[in-house]
């Protein structure tokens, strides 16, 4: 379900990756501005699980799928 915008609960199709890269923006629906800052340890944090996550997909991406 995606994310709705605190002021006029228009669903917003963000996900972490664009907050990241992108912490301010502006609300389709009502044009209220988003701040999603977040400090540099957050960010380190977030840059850390994603390589992880990348390492994991390329040691398993040999595996045959069933079903």
């Amino acid at each position: 379900m995606p994310m709705p915008c605190p002021s006029c609960k228009t669903p917003l199709a963000l996900d972490l990756t664009f907050i990241i890269k992108s912490p301010v923006c502006v609300c389709p629906g009502c044009g209220v501005i988003l701040d999603f800052s977040v400090n540099d340890e957050i960010k380190e944090k977030y840059s850390d699980a994603m390589k992880s996550i990348s390492d994991i997909k390329s040691k398993y991406k040999n595996i045959a799928k069933f079903g």
